[in-house]
């Protein structure tokens, strides 16, 4: 859990008067409670006193007189940025002013869904001498800090391209020898954009004829529907000169010239996008706010009043929207609808907590602030948020019940609907029976084992081929059918693909990740907690920690890989040489290489770097795994010479990994792209009686079965999502997992709790 700026306090009310700070007065008949998180301070019973140690001596429990309770306030408080960390969001960003804006960088194309290698034809189209391009790109509103031109081109003579934007003065594109890329970005002056049509002119005038020229990706519109775009219009806004300029054919590609398609030519423009979201974490209102102690008294709300503030300017506007529920997790079937609550620079709402239509007795509560401009140069800013609850404590805290040691994670969810494969598609089950897969795994003690065994496995069913003709689908059973009829399965593409497969057809979660020049797999590791990057190409390995030997993340190895090759500026992707780079001179590479394989001529030897490490620079996925349900949309054969213009992946940027302009959906917010899985966070709720807890359960795990738990170390056993735990005298122990549908167990939290014999009473 991050460390946010937060603050919480707490005040009573006895007698209807406010006590802010412990003072004596004259007592009768008054019982209050006084919480403080800072100074640990409990005012409880029928005669004040004052506890120099609160957690030894708290006296007997009792109810409130006419079982009323005593009425307590709590505040939660957060800045934008927190909630941007520990909520959700989408379309936005941290503004570095301070406050969380709307993303800054707008992409305009129409080619994404069709872009790339195509089996079915022509996929590049070279300009040089009297043939040029014409790209139309159509803006309703053109107002932008920074213009850029965004291509994917490949050099093939000496001579330089040029581009003429909406008839200016012709600009040249400068491509560094260094850089590897064939993306390419241009700055031009955002006042030549217009409103409507915008046309892209590239020529390469010098050159005598294509061969010396350049070739322009194209994609065609007989692969947009597998991309998940409309072939419907494609091809109206790419066209073609052979004679200079002096005519123009619309999208008369292929050796017929019938072929239709786009030039996979955008525009980045560095402006507001128009719309975006931010959503906060689950709030119990239960608890004081930054609370870790997992046991809380029964409660009742009275009031709770919510509090935002945001700064609008010419153009912005932001709604606010409220739902309650009854469960610390998001997704469950017993939160409310959302219900817009206010618009504005301030919202200031008094929520329900009794009536028709009110989620009965509601717990938990979630707030959205829904950002919008009609001016991209503009942006709303939310700056911070507050909640103001009052409630009636049924029961004081018990003070014979002890939190020893506690494991109890607060999720971390995605703000992305991941999508993943159902556990009961035949297709696992014949995988495990055509590849003899269990007598694979046998005998491993270990998940990790287990899955670095699946990896060895892969590397050992074929070598690194082509995967085309016939570039077969994403799931793992139809690139080993394409293995078995063609000889050759693919490249790293398809090996890992298989691999995240295999490992799917036991439960454990695995994507493909895009990474520089490859696509290894993560796969989720329920000992580690953690995503961890396996690699069954070639290369086969893993990366651990020299010092620990844990193995990494991607988003680990990312760091790494900032710290080894950049540790004092941003990378700058138009300048730098970002490829599969060679271990620094005396300086070793900060990771191990975990495998099973060993081979002469790998990277790892050649270069002195593994695989993964190597790649870390930039790292986007497909947020879904389900290719057996689900073969498209997908990337047009994903790399295959087209360094991935497909715009569907949710792609990662950070202050030293500034986003890449050919895509449109970005993140800085680990949990997106590497949320928590098959974790359980307890909530135990403390009633009138001193010896018991009464439990509650939530989880994030795809295809969850359900929950077990170890009492005392006597077993796992099957339970509901609430379970009473009965406390015996002296230590209890606890340890409760999620199982998912194919008998993979998650990471368990656990408790060990004190029980200390105190007659209870009345």
């Amino acid at each position: 859990m991050r460390e946010r700026d937060n603050r919480s306090t707490t005040t009573v009310v006895l007698n209807d008067s406010v006590i802010e700070s412990p003072k004596f007065f004259g007592l009768g008949v008054n019982q209050f409670i006084l919480r403080s998180i800072t100074c640990g301070m409990i005012l409880s019973g029928a005669m004040l006193e004052v506890f120099a140690q609160p957690t030894r001596t708290y006296g007997n429990a009792r109810m409130a007189e006419g079982n009323q309770g005593e009425r307590i306030e709590t505040r939660w408080t957060a800045k934008a940025e927190h909630i941007y960390d520990e909520g959700f969001i989408q379309g936005l960003r941290k503004d570095p002013k301070g406050g969380v804006t709307l993303f800054d960088m707008d992409l305009i194309e129409n080619d994404s869904p069709g872009a790339g290698m195509s089996e079915k034809g022509v996929w590049f189209d070279t300009i040089g001498g009297e043939h040029r391009a014409k790209k139309i790109l159509s803006i309703d509103d053109p107002r932008a800090k920074n213009a850029w031109l965004v291509l994917y081109v490949v050099k093939a003579g000496k001579h330089p391209l040029e581009f003429i934007i909406n008839d200016r003065k012709p600009q040249l594109i400068s491509i560094p020898e260094s850089n590897s890329t064939a993306w390419r970005w241009t700055e031009f002056p955002a006042a030549w954009l217009q409103s409507g049509e915008n046309t892209i002119e590239l020529a390469c005038p010098e050159a005598q004829g294509k061969d010396e020229g350049w070739s322009i990706l194209l994609a065609r519109a007989d692969e947009f529907a597998d991309g998940g775009g409309d072939p419907t219009l494609v091809g109206r806004s790419s066209l073609k000169s052979n004679d200079g300029g002096q005519t123009w054919l619309e999208s008369p590609f292929g050796p017929n010239e019938d072929t239709r398609a786009e030039y996979t030519v955008r525009f980045s423009l560095d402006r507001y996008i128009k719309t975006g979201w931010l959503t906060s974490p689950v709030i119990d209102l239960w608890k004081e706010d930054g609370r870790t102690d997992p046991v809380v008294p029964l409660r009742e709300l009275l009031k709770v009043r919510l509090s935002v503030q945001a700064d609008l300017s010419s153009g912005t506007e932001v709604k606010y929207y409220l739902r309650r529920g009854l469960s610390t997790n998001p997704w469950a079937s017993n939160w409310e609808p959302y219900q817009l609550v206010g618009d504005g620079p301030t919202l200031n709402h008094e929520i329900e907590t009794h009536g028709p239509g009110v989620v009965p007795r509601f717990r938990y509560l979630q707030f959205r602030a829904e950002l919008t401009t009609t001016n991209p140069l503009h942006s709303p800013v939310i700056k911070s948020a507050n909640i103001r609850t009052e409630l009636s404590e049924l029961v004081v805290r018990h003070p014979n019940i002890f939190v020893v040691d506690a494991v109890n994670p607060i999720i971390q969810y995605s703000s992305i609907p991941w999508e993943w494969e159902a556990w009961d598609r035949e297709e696992f089950t014949r995988l495990r029976e055509l590849e003899n897969l269990d007598e694979v795994v046998a005998g491993s003690r270990t998940q990790f084992d287990a899955q670095v065994k699946l990896m060895n496995y892969v590397t050992r069913r074929w070598v690194n081929t082509d995967p085309e003709p016939g570039y077969p689908p994403w799931d793992a059973l139809s690139i080993l059918n394409h293995l078995a009829s063609a000889g050759g399965g693919g490249q790293c593409s398809q090996l890992n693909n298989v691999l995240g497969g295999f490992a799917m057809a036991y439960g454990w979660q695995a994507r493909l990740v895009n990474v520089i020049g490859h696509e290894p797999v993560e796969v989720w590791n329920d000992e580690f907690g953690k995503w961890v990057f396996l690699d069954s190409d070639y290369e086969n390995n893993y990366n651990y920690d020299p010092v620990t030997g844990e193995p990494l993340s991607l988003l680990e190895l990312h760091q790494r890989y900032l710290d080894y090759y950049f540790p004092d500026q941003p990378i700058h992707w138009m300048k730098d040489t970002i490829y599969w780079e060679s271990a620094r001179e005396g300086q070793p590479a900060p990771v191990g290489r975990g495998s099973l394989t060993w081979q002469k001529d790998t990277h790892f030897a050649e270069y002195g770097v593994p695989t993964g490490f190597a790649n870390a620079a930039d790292m986007r996925m497909v947020p879904r795994n389900n290719w057996f349900e689900k073969p498209t949309p997908r990337p047009l054969n994903h790399g295959s010479n087209t360094q991935w213009p497909w715009t569907g992946y949710i792609t990662w940027y950070d202050e030293r990994t500034p986003p890449k302009r050919q895509y449109a959906w970005f993140t800085d917010r680990p949990a997106d792209m590497w949320p928590d899985l098959n974790l359980v966070h307890v909530d135990m709720t403390q009633g009138f009686g001193n010896d018991r807890l009464f439990l509650r359960f939530d989880t994030y795990t795809p295809n969850f079965s359900h929950i077990e738990i170890d009492v005392d170390d006597t077993g796992w056993r099957k339970v509901g999502e609430r379970w009473t735990w009965l406390l015996q005298s002296g230590q209890n122990k606890l340890r409760v997992r999620a199982v998912n549908h194919l008998g993979s167990a998650g990471r368990p939290s656990s408790f060990v709790i004190n029980h200390a014999n105190t007659p209870f009473a009345e």
